[in-house]
């Protein structure tokens, strides 16, 4: 409307103001796209400087026992400088921008009481006119000024709405298909088909893996660092998908049914102890939210954390810090192992469950352990050979191919990998039939060399 009535009042006028507006138009887009790289800047130095300060604090302990505190400090700092001259640098550009608008701004008006003032002397405008011409121009001129304000807002709004939008648009590389079944009550018969599996193409990690795991059956994986034990594991979770062959459980293709469905039914225990910020009473729950108190004491019993939870400040209800940190390695994973046994699976995944126990919890969870497994199909990583020697197979992988399986006691008469293994471990107790002079299993086919001491960490 206000512009309608300058136009009426004097086109000519008007025009002359209007010409100016291409000239912010112009501007307004150059300091935008220099404004917005600027604030993506800003976003990712920041970015940087939480990373930094959240891995300084979770390994304080590191820092400290490698006296590296003046470094770490040194490497804030140049962090922190990055940050400053990335907002120094934005605020460089809208001390430039904003002044340039306004300046704009004002040279209309300049225009008005040049040109209108020439009009009044030549009798072609009224001064009252031309005050109510300056009057209503005024009024155009406050919304130009807070545009420009407002392309500062969103410029930067722009630069953090692109790192929120990348991290939406992400696609997982396991998806569920559209019509994903529910699987039923599983009675925990796994079973791998010719299973190929790389995290990168040239390299592949499992090559031809076929392993058949009937219910009820306790099966342990054994192999040097980088066989491809916890990627199987992973597989039966379905945190990834074989690139060729298949998983089953039950007969049911595992990219066929929904992940909820078939996680709900998996007790894992990973080698890295996983905890959430709370209580211990919330850590256990988590594996069965809907779980009631007593259910939760039987779990923690079983895996013999009952007692030290007891002797904590509010039993049950002590908040254990982030990651568990207020707790040992060796109660960590504990909880850990009660969060898997409360949702009573009919399949458990152990990876290195009790890596972090001394021997003593160790011994007592492997008696839990053993009395848990009955009528439920387990699959054991171990690097501890003493852990899985009742197991009903063990499974010795290398290079991402099954080379030995059998009994504890008929591996060891084998002689082969896992004799090998268990000789690096337990020197005393070597079988008859195998020489560590060799330097090599002699049945075992592989073009990698394995010498002797052949690490297990």
């Amino acid at each position: 409307m206000i512009v309608t009535y300058l136009f009426y009042a004097d086109w000519k006028l008007t025009l002359l103001i209007l010409a100016t507006l291409p000239m912010m138009v112009l501007l307004t887009q150059i300091f935008g796209t220099r404004m917005r790289p600027a604030y993506r800047e800003v976003r990712e130095q920041g970015a940087e400087v939480n990373n930094h300060l959240q891995d300084t604090i979770a390994n304080i302990k590191l820092i400290k026992a490698c006296a590296n505190e003046g470094y770490e400090i040194d490497r804030f700092a140049e962090r922190n400088q990055a940050n400053m001259a990335a907002n120094i640098h934005v605020v460089r550009l809208w001390s430039a921008f904003s002044p340039v608008i306004d300046f704009m701004n004002h040279l209309g008006h300049v225009i008005v009481l040049v040109y209108g003032s020439w009009e009044v002397m030549q009798e072609a405008l009224t001064v009252g006119e031309l005050a109510a011409f300056l009057a209503y121009l005024n009024q155009v001129n406050q919304p130009a000024k807070k545009f420009s304000r407002i392309i500062h807002t969103i410029q930067k709004a722009a630069a953090a709405c692109e790192r929120i939008f990348e991290t939406l648009d992400e696609q997982p590389d396991v998806q569920e298909k559209p019509d994903a079944i529910a699987l039923p009550a599983i009675q925990g018969h796994l079973h791998f088909e010719a299973v190929d599996f790389a995290y990168q193409v040239d390299r592949p990690v499992l090559q031809q893996f076929s392993l058949d795991i009937q219910p009820g059956m306790t099966v342990a994986l054994v192999g040097p660092s980088g066989a491809g034990k916890s990627t199987i594991a992973n597989l039966a979770v379905r945190f990834y998908d074989p690139q060729a062959g298949c998983i089953r459980i039950d007969g049911q293709d595992l990219r066929d049914v929904t992940m909820r469905s078939l996680r709900s039914q998996i007790g894992v225990v990973s080698q890295e102890t996983l905890l959430l910020y709370g209580t211990v009473r919330d850590n256990i729950a988590y594996g069965k939210p809907d779980a009631d108190l007593e259910t939760l004491i039987a779990a923690a019993k079983a895996a013999y954390a009952h007692d030290f939870i007891l002797a904590l400040p509010q039993g049950y209800d002590t908040v254990i810090g982030e990651r568990g940190v207020k707790l040992s390695g060796g109660q960590r994973q504990r909880l850990a192992i009660a969060r898997a046994l409360i949702k009573n699976p009919k399949l458990l995944l152990l990876d290195e469950a009790t890596s972090s126990l001394d021997t003593e919890s160790e011994h007592l969870i492997q008696q839990a352990l053993a009395d848990l497994m009955r009528d439920r199909t387990c699959l054991v990583i171990a690097h501890r050979l003493s852990t899985i020697q009742t197991a009903d197979l063990i499974v010795v992988i290398h290079n991402g191919t099954i080379v030995e399986m059998g009994t504890h006691a008929d591996l060891l008469t084998q002689g082969q990998l896992y004799a090998h293994l268990y000789s690096l471990q337990f020197p005393k107790i070597l079988p008859p039939e195998f020489d560590p002079a060799l330097g090599v299993c002699p049945a075992v086919n592989t073009d990698t060399p394995l010498s002797h001491p052949l690490s297990l960490v």
